[in-house]
């Protein structure tokens, strides 16, 4: 399933950048014509909920009642993981399903314990989710995978990114699609004037594949935008991505945008922002629409544009998945979750506050359940 949204006819595909809260003229000084009515089609396309429209063929799960199904995540204390474990569990359990999901903080020890815990609970099917790269587990994943136990690589691969060899499935992340989207924006924003601050995670697998999106995009709507890239890995960004965005502020008058490639850099982002009282030039755009993230589009004028994947549309892209690994139905490749981006326009459908999984509709919950026979 490729990354897919509807346009909603008469309605989106007629709106500028202005209407969707950014104030960019119909036509941007520097930017073709052509070039604008491009971003703008893009950006307009993913202003409203997305529409889900079915993955495969349906299936019967009937035959799965009261398998397991074994989730270890990257860490449980990361909320959006957290969400789309809820919803995981939600839907294995009206499927008659069990499912888990094992505790841990991000570290290594712990992510090898749950395999053994999958193993010791008769696990069906083992998922190594939201951004555990199944690289740092290999010698775990082989051993399960001989054993005769399924393991699926969800939510941690972009797309393009080679896989683990030997997983029986991948559900892939949408951290291409939403870079191209960010950096569409920015260069509509700044009408073709942009002077970026990229901040990325070296260490995070699919880091390299955002940032190249993100390049390739400048490359191809806005070849004389300025980008820099810098890298901080998630121990630091406590500690070094605040002093990093002061100096390249200070250093750069021109500077008029940073793009964190995940929203959860944006809480160290904002301080030297404010610090330099440079929020009138300097704005953020993202991934991940964090409701924290979200509320700052809402109640400030530094954050401009939040994106992020539909959390129920996810974790049924991921149950589906599971479940045609298990019952060996031909698997869904490239599936990716539907994306919705937030401005100052339409941040008030994400909640007041703000909340995971708010503002995306309900279309790919419905899908998921009639494609198993739900309803």
């Amino acid at each position: 399933m490729r990354f897919r949204v509807l346009l909603r006819a008469g309605l989106f595909g007629a709106l500028s950048l202005a209407a969707l809260g950014g104030g960019a003229p119909a036509r941007a000084a520097g930017l073709s014509a052509s070039t604008a009515a491009t971003l703008d089609r893009a950006l307009n396309s993913v202003m409203a909920p997305p529409t889900f429209t079915g993955a495969g063929a349906p299936i019967d799960p009937a035959a799965l009642k009261g398998k397991l199904i074994f989730t270890i995540p990257v860490s449980t204390a990361i909320p959006f993981c957290s969400v789309v474990d809820t919803q995981m569990g939600k839907f294995a359990r009206e499927l008659g399903m069990r499912y888990e999901v094992w505790q841990n903080n991000a570290q290594l020890a712990q992510w090898a314990q749950g395999f053994t815990a999958a193993a010791e609970h008769k696990a069906g099917l083992v998922n190594v989710f939201c951004g555990l790269d199944p690289a740092t587990v290999a010698p775990q994943v082989r051993q399960t995978l001989a054993a005769g136990t399924p393991v699926v690589a969800a939510h941690t691969y972009a797309e393009g990114q080679k896989p683990l060899a030997g997983l029986s499935a991948i559900v892939y992340g949408a951290y291409v699609p939403a870079a191209k989207l960010e950096a569409d924006w920015v260069i509509r924003q700044t009408n073709g004037a942009a002077d970026v601050l990229v901040i990325t995670s070296p260490g995070t697998a699919n880091a390299p594949f955002i940032v190249t999106a993100i390049k390739q995009q400048f490359a191809a709507y806005c070849p004389s935008c300025k980008l820099r890239v810098i890298g901080v890995n998630p121990p630091d960004w406590a500690t070094k991505i605040g002093p990093q965005v002061q100096s390249a502020i200070l250093a750069d008058r021109k500077l008029n945008y940073i793009i964190p490639i995940y929203d959860g850099m944006v809480q160290f982002v904002m301080p030297p922002i404010t610090a330099t009282g440079a929020g009138a030039r300097v704005k953020i755009a993202s991934f991940n629409a964090t409701p924290a993230v979200l509320d700052m589009i809402r109640t400030g004028n530094v954050v401009t544009f939040d994106i992020g994947e539909d959390t129920r549309w996810l974790a049924g892209a991921i149950i589906d998945q599971d479940m045609r690994v298990l019952l060996h139905k031909p698997l869904v490749a490239d599936d990716i979750s539907g994306l919705r981006a937030f401005t100052k326009a339409n941040i008030s459908a994400a909640g007041v506050p703000a909340k995971f999984g708010v503002g995306y509709g309900a279309s790919a919950a419905a899908g998921y359940k009639k494609l198993w026979g739900l309803h």
